[in-house]
Parts: structure tokens; sequence; C-alpha cells
């Protein structure tokens, strides 16, 4: 999808490769124009469907008729399998909230894509773009681009041709789009379907009447006939069957309570208790709320330190004062589990823990604050619930996404601007927590990039921004996290340089990303920008430094190297060496970390010797070459009987070819 053919000005050729590849090869000097390749790791990553959901999908999908009179999954078929055959890609046009993923996934099932070829995009990019969507053959591919307010004009254009790709796989694609974001204008013919969503009752009655039939009067019952609006979304339609579905016994008034969010449960609750000498019982509560399903002692002392936070003494005698532990969970209606040490307020009302947290939230606004900082004091290290410390983020996450919630992620990037220890662990887990939501993820990945990019970003908060990028947030978008610590690691302060190093380590270290992060630097370190070159070249360094434990493997040379990925990472590893040996600013330790690897007993021959002729080649008159090839006083045994195979290598290559020399037709390395 992607080459050299733009820039290129002396002979080409072209091929394709197995993998979904092309490989380009350049002619001339093979410094000014490297190979690109398009692998699958260079594609978006795609997610299975959950079987409950597909069941759903195959048994239970409400469809309205089109404007045509036809159903509209039937409408978006026929769009998708045109006779022409030039379509295999349609847009679901819809506000959130109408069914949209419901309705593509059965859109593909009746198309005949077996269910565990559907896939769901994740959008590991900064801005769409049609190249990184996949088209394995015989696959359904979703793409929802519901967060995006307007899309390039390239996006369009570049449909045209992934549509022509899709055909020839067998493939089809579905976009999901709002309709005020979708604009294409003449740049594309992608048909669209736009959809209406389906009654809610409707909607509820068909997942019951799949979930549990013998429960279909309950909807038409008191106290849950009229949960049910004519504003209803569709997602919200399905809940309620679900809850229905799940019910313990015939209790429908608790199936009520946890559709409307525990609202009225908690309004009755804190009625009830709202004399002064209540305000432990409603500590308690938040804290088992926040610490759902923790370990009791864990939980009441974490709640006696929110009473003192709110102003409460506690009586004299601590832990054999009050009363006793099965009477306090009573009255805020928690039980024991887990073999009675500890406690949950979900076990006997669904739901009742993340309700509680967003009641007070909304109901105590001038309480916010102080939650956060208690959230905080129990979670630092030495805090009573460190060993907790993801639950009480995620809990944060959610009031992130309430009136006010804001105020979650200023108090988080406050708290690493301080520098404390204490409050830096769960500040950091909590934008982790916020960049992977649904709904908070594409505005804090925001953030994360401006305070990447901003000049007056505190060294503790560049600090922060690499580790967030290393962690699950790298994991599940790597090229998101790689742009960002890009922009960190081109920073003139160095601010944060040696954390943006640890955080590529750490990115490499996963087999699965090993390629597409070792490209991104290489790509770095040729750039035309001095900041980023100079910013990739030392990135590259720290990632290919023998001394460090977490070295990047070094492929082994092979016999045949056909779509391989230890020859593209071979390929790779020789742009990397070549930019940082060109770079003035890294030369040095350049040359100095190659000979390291000559030096190092724990690199095979067949790893280091085809690297170091391919790096070396071309370049013996550079400065430091000659040195790094006579070795020192200091070279081991082992590196000394290298260099000898090294030299003599290159001599001979030079005096048999005294032309200037090209690269090998596949790239691949040559054994020495």
């Amino acid at each position: 999808m992607t080459g050299l053919e733009d820039a290129v000005t002396g002979p080409v050729q072209r091929a394709d490769a197995t993998g979904n590849a092309r490989v380009t090869q350049v002619g001339h000097d093979y410094e000014e124009h490297h190979h690109r390749y398009v692998r699958g790791w260079e594609y978006l990553r795609g997610v299975g469907v959950d079987g409950h959901e597909m069941d759903l999908v195959e048994n239970a999908f409400v469809d309205t008729p089109g404007v045509n009179g036809a159903g509209q999954v039937a409408h978006a078929v026929s769009m998708l399998k045109r006779v022409d055959g030039r379509s295999h890609a349609v847009v679901l046009l819809g506000e959130p909230g109408v069914g949209r993923r419901a309705a593509a996934l059965r859109v593909l099932r009746d198309a005949g894509v077996p269910r565990e070829r559907i896939r769901w995009l994740v959008l590991d990019w900064e801005r769409p773009r049609t190249e990184q969507v996949p088209h394995t053959k015989g696959h359904g591919f979703i793409l929802d681009l519901t967060a995006y307010r307007s899309l390039p004009e390239d996006f369009y254009t570049g449909l045209a041709d992934y549509q022509k790709e899709a055909e020839a796989a067998e493939a089809f694609l579905i976009i999901l789009a709002t309709p005020g974001a979708w604009a294409p204008e003449a740049f594309a013919t992608v048909p669209r379907v736009r959809l209406v969503r389906p009654p809610a009752t409707e909607i509820a009655e068909a997942h019951l009447r799949h979930l549990a039939a013998g429960r279909m009067d309950w909807l038409t019952s008191v106290p849950l006939d009229a949960l049910l609006a004519e504003a209803t979304q569709a997602a919200d339609a399905a809940r309620l069957a679900r809850l229905v579905a799940q019910a313990t016994g015939d209790d429908k008034e608790k199936v009520k309570q946890e559709f409307t969010d525990w609202k009225q449960h908690l309004h009755d609750w804190f009625e009830r208790y709202s004399a002064p000498e209540d305000l432990r019982e409603r500590a308690l509560l938040v804290a088992a709320a926040l610490l759902e399903g923790v370990p009791a002692d864990v939980v009441l002392e974490a709640a006696d330190q929110l009473f003192v936070e709110v102003g409460g003494v506690l009586p004299p005698g601590k832990a054999l004062a009050g009363r006793d532990l099965d009477m306090r969970l009573d009255a805020i209606e928690a039980s024991s589990v887990g073999d009675g040490e500890n406690i949950s307020l979900d076990a006997e009302h669904h739901g009742l823990a993340g309700a509680v947290l967003q009641y007070v939230w909304q109901q105590r606004p001038q309480l916010r604050r102080g939650l956060l900082e208690w959230a905080s004091r129990i979670s630092a290290p030495n805090g009573i619930a460190v060993r907790h410390l993801r639950r009480i983020a995620t809990s944060l996450a959610q009031l992130s996404l309430l009136p006010g919630g804001a105020t979650v992620l200023s108090v988080a990037s406050a708290w690493i601007d301080t520098g404390r220890s204490a409050h830096r662990e769960l500040a950091v887990e909590v934008l982790e927590t916020m960049a992977l939501h649904p709904l908070t993820g594409a505005g804090v990945r925001k953030q994360l990039y401006d305070w990447a990019h901003q000049k007056n970003t505190s060294e503790a908060l560049a600090a922060a921004v690499a580790e967030i990028c290393s962690g699950r947030l790298g994991q599940t978008y790597p090229r998101i996290a790689l742009t960002r610590l890009r922009l960190l690691a081109s920073r003139e302060d160095g601010r944060a340089r040696e954390a943006v190093a640890k955080a590529v380590r750490t990115l490499a270290s996963t087999t699965e990303q090993r390629t597409l992060v070792l490209s991104e630097i290489v790509d770095w370190s040729e750039s035309a920008d001095d900041a980023v070159r100079k910013a990739g070249a030392s990135t590259f360094l720290a990632l290919t430094d023998v001394t460090r434990d977490n070295l990047l493997p070094l492929p082994v040379a092979r016999e045949t190297t056909d779509d391989s990925i230890d020859a593209l990472a071979g390929q790779l590893l020789v742009r990397g060496w070549r930019a940082a040996l060109v770079e003035p600013a890294a030369a040095r330790a350049a040359h100095d970390q190659l000979a390291a690897c000559l030096d190092s007993p724990s690199l095979s021959d067949e790893q280091v010797l085809p690297l170091a002729v391919e790096v070396l080649r071309g370049h013996l008159g550079q400065e430091g070459a000659a040195e790094l090839l006579v070795g020192s006083a200091d070279s081991s045994s082992v590196g000394r009987t290298r260099r000898r195979r090294l030299l003599d290598q290159l001599i001979s290559e030079e005096a048999a070819s005294p032309t200037e020399p090209e690269p090998s037709d596949d790239g691949a390395l040559t054994t020495a």
C-alpha cells in the first residue's frame, strides 16, 4: 500500500510478497532510499466478538424497515454484496444509541462471514488512514469512527483502493459514523444506510424472549412497565432484558432499582441515616463502594480514615469500640463474601458499589476533592489499600464521566506535579485507566499528547506520560503511545529522556509488538526533522544497548528469509545502526555500542557478524570505524576473533567489487 514510488527517480522494481507485503527495490545508493514494507503489524489490530453478544445478534436482533420497505440490515447486505462486486464496504449512519454495533454484526453474519472471522478494529492511529485497515481473506471488519467529528479527504479517496483490495480478498468492511461527520462529497462512493432506532419495547422483548422467555410478562408488570420510553437507547432496552433474565426470585423492585442506578434506594438510605451519629456508617458505605470485594479490615480502616477526614472523632477503644461487623454490614446492606473475609455491596445489590460513588459525587459536590485525596492516601505506599490500586483507579475513572468529572483529571495531573510518591502512583493508574475508557479515552489520549508536546510540561509529568505509554496504553494502542514518546524524546530540554528509553524498551519486550516498535524508532532516526532524527538515534541506541537486561533480541541469519519477521527485523536494525552512525550527536555512542555487541559473549556469531557486515559495508572510511574494527586493550577474546572475521569479509568484498555497493535483492542479512 505504501512505497517509495513517488520519491524515486532511479530504476525501480516491484514485486508482491507474502503476508500482505509489497517489496520495492530501489537502485543506487542504499543510504538514500530504504525499503518500506506493509506487513500484518502495520495494519490496525482486530479483536473478536464475544460469543454471547453474537448469540443475541443472531437470535434477538430487531430490524426496522428501510427506505425501500425492506429491513435496514437486508438493505445494507445488498449494498455490501452488489452484483457488480464493486462495494465490499458499507457505511452505517446513526447517532450513538440506535444499535449500530448490533446492526453491523448482523450485516456481516447475513453477508456470510463466520462469527469467528468478524473483527472489531482497535483505532491505534492519530488520524484515520485507509491503508491501515486490514482486508484479510474471508474476514469482516467493523471500523467505528464515531469519535471523529470530521474525516480527512485522503481517508475518503483511499476507500476506492481499499474496496478493490477487499473485493480481491473477499473481505468486508462496515464503517460506523454519525451523519454529521460523514461527508465524502465526491471523494468516495461507498454506499451508506441511515439507521433508525427500533422501538425500545421490541428490543427488550426480543432479548428477553431469547434469554428467559418465561418472564416475558415482567416487562408489562409493575414496577417495570414504565421504565422504557420512546427515547430509550437500544443498549438500555437490552440491559433491562438482561437484568430481568438474571434476577433471582421474583424481586421486580430490585430490577427496577438496578436499572435506575439505585437512585431511589440510595436517596432513601441517606435520608434514613442522616443523623450525626450515622456519619460513621456513611463513611463505611463509601469505603465499601470504593473497595468493593476487598478484605474487611482494609475497608474498615479506610472508612475510619474517611470519617476523620470529614471531621469525625473516633471513639476511644479503637477496634473494640462500636458495633460488631455484622450489624454494620446490615446497616449499609452489604454482605460478607470470600469465606466471610471480604465486604461486597454488589453481591446482593448488583451495581450498587458504583452507584454509591456516583450518588455521593453528584449529591455532595463539596466532598469531591476530599474524596480524591482520601482515595490517594489509602492507596499510597504503605497505605491500607495499596494492594488495591487498580480497583480504586477504575472507580475514580468512572467518576470522571459524571458532571464535574474533569476534577478527576485536573487533580490527578496536579498530584504528579507535586512529586509526592503518595499521590503519583494512583494518579498514573487513574490517567491510564481513563486513557483506555471508551468514553474518556480519546480526550485523555489527546491530553497526554499535549503534555508531551508542551514546553512548560514538568519533568515529573513528562516522565508520567512516558510511564503511561509503556503500560496498558502501549499494549492496546502502541502507535498512539509511540507518537507521544517521540514528542517526549524530541524535547530540547531532555526531560524524561531516560523515562522514554525505558518505556520503549518495555514496549519492545512484547514479541507481538517488537517489529512495530523497532520500525517506528527507525523512522524517527531517518526523519528530515533534526530534533526527531536525534531523538530516534538516541532511542534506537537505548533499545539496542547490550548492557541492558531487556536487550532487543537480534535475529539469527538464515538461509531463507521469505516472509520472515526475523529478516524484516534484521533489515530494520541495519537501517537503525546506519542512521545512528551518521548522526553526529550519536555516532560515537553508536560505534561504542556496536563494539560492545562484538565483544558480548551473550550474543552468537550468527547474530552479530551479519549485522556488523551490513552496517559497516560502505562506511569503512567513517570516523570511528577503524577504531571499532581494531578494538582496544579492553576487547574480549571473542570480540577480537569476530573483528578479524569481520575485517576479512569487508576487505574481500571491497576487493571483489570495486564499484559502489548495492543492497541484496531481498534486503536480508548476509552471513559472515
